[in-house]
């Protein structure tokens, strides 16, 4: 009895080793190309699922990124790998840690947890489709230009244009982008790439240099023509246009080899200056006060503008000939022959008094605002001493003054002068219904402007000597 159960617990044992042995035969075949128990990729559970079917699974997830090229000016261009077919694989790795698994027995597995982390995908893509985008880009097919230097005069004076500058190696620079992707960037700058070059200036372009130097020194100058309300600033673009050119433009030299001014071009723009602000001895338009707006031309008198022409043509020129006089700031105020309290284009600068003869009325101004406004009585038109018309100024002021001429004396309190023995003043014989009306036709005065007390006071008390009189019919 007892060598039967011997004979039964042997056979069990046997069986039961002999099943253990099929059935880890058998494990072993199944795990043979697939992962072991207790496997986890990347998070996904894989026990008994092929290298291959993670890979798909890992796959599903991913999207073919963007690549952005920043050139030297900041410009960005962007290129989707998409369109090249970028795909990705994990096979290397997940063949790799399966072949590992493999190697060890699957039954090593069983007692712990295996966590695989695959690390960046393995990836192509069709480089050509690259290359014809990169062939596209504005900065590449600008280095199919040849480079230049060159220079031109232009309105600001002598320019010079280069194209010698910032060149970008096209062939290194698309290596490098492709290192790039390679390495999983989307961002890729040309600057830092360190990829621009600078050319060198061949024989005729370092002559060129030599001479954009040389006038632009020549345009160097720290005169400043201070004429009131505007200065004149002999800057490269006014200095440019005097230098000495052939009849094409192009700078002349002398027998010194030097580049130099032309002193009859500097001559002719010292006349056009003055005449710009000539005023003496001239007719005027004028915008009245009159209701209708009226512009009129008042005659010429001793009142306006005169520089001495002869004077600045021989400064400019003594500047023009001393390079340290020439480099030197200097702020000029031309010579006058003929000048007024305010210089500028607008020389009354807004002070100014108004004598209308066909209205009888008179208008002070002072700085753009209307002081006063009167009727006046001018020059008797009956007795021919009518009021001279032109551009006058107030020559001096004198209090209680007795005017005479052939039969008359008369007392004034305001006498203001401004030409020959004509002038403003009050007139308190009159009455004062008198002004403004057309009196001035049989009863006017000897050529003088008789004005009310009122009026000849603010006058006489706001307006300097040198104040400009128009009077004009």
């Amino acid at each position: 009895m007892k060598k039967k159960w011997v004979f039964v617990l042997t056979g069990c044992i046997v069986s039961i080793g002999l099943l253990t042995g099929m059935g880890y035969v058998g494990a072993t075949d199944y795990f043979k190309d697939k992962y072991a128990p207790n496997t986890w990729v990347n998070g996904v559970y894989c026990t008994g699922r092929t290298p291959e079917e993670i890979n798909q699974e890992l796959l599903q997830g991913l999207v073919a990124p963007s690549v952005t090229v920043t050139d030297v000016d900041g410009k960005q261009y962007s290129f989707d790998l998409a369109d090249a077919g970028l795909s990705y694989d994990y096979s290397a790795s997940l063949n790799a840690y399966q072949k590992h698994q493999l190697n060890n027995g699957w039954t090593s597995m069983l007692w712990q947890r295996n966590q695989i982390a695959t690390g960046e995908a393995a990836f192509n893509y069709d480089e050509s489709r690259l290359y014809e985008w990169w062939q596209e880009l504005p900065f590449v097919k600008a280095e199919e230009k040849k480079p230049v230097l060159e220079m031109k005069l232009e309105d600001q004076g002598y320019v010079l244009y280069s194209t010698l500058e910032n060149h970008l190696n096209v062939e290194q620079a698309l290596t490098e982008l492709v290192s790039a992707i390679n390495e999983r960037q989307t961002e890729f700058s040309l600057v830092d790439s360190n990829c621009y070059f600078d050319y060198d200036m061949n024989s005729e372009q370092e002559k060129t240099y030599q001479t954009w130097l040389e006038l632009k020194d020549l345009e160097e100058c720290g005169l400043t023509y201070d004429m009131g309300a505007e200065k004149i600033v002999f800057d490269e673009a006014l200095m440019s246009k005097l230098i000495a050119k052939d009849s094409k433009g192009n700078p002349l030299k002398n027998e010194k080899d030097s580049y130099y001014y032309d002193l009859e071009a500097a001559d002719a723009f010292m006349e056009d200056l003055c005449e710009k602000y000539h005023t003496y001895g001239v007719e005027r338009p004028f915008q009245t006060s009159r209701e209708s707006g009226d512009v009129v031309m008042v005659k010429p008198g001793n009142f306006g503008t005169e520089i001495d022409v002869s004077a600045e043509k021989e400064f400019l020129r003594e500047i023009l000939s001393s390079p340290r006089l020439r480099k030197k700031k200097t702020n000029h105020v031309p010579t006058y022959l003929h000048e007024t309290l305010v210089h500028g284009l607008d020389d009354t600068g807004g002070t100014y008094i108004e004598v209308d003869k066909l209205e009888q009325k008179i208008y002070y101004y002072q700085d753009g605002k209307l002081m006063v406004t009167s009727g006046i009585v001018t020059g008797n038109l009956r007795t021919r001493h009518d009021t001279y018309e032109g551009a006058f100024y107030i020559q001096a002021k004198y209090k209680n003054r007795v005017l005479r001429g052939p039969g008359y004396a008369s007392f004034v309190r305001r006498w203001m002068p401004i030409y020959k023995a004509i002038g403003l003043h009050d007139a308190n014989w009159r009455k004062e219904s008198e002004f403004g009306g057309e009196t001035y036709k049989r009863n006017g005065s000897h050529g003088c402007v008789n004005m009310p007390d009122e009026t000849t006071d603010i006058i006489f008390d706001h307006a300097e000597i040198g104040t400009p009189v128009f009077i004009f019919q």
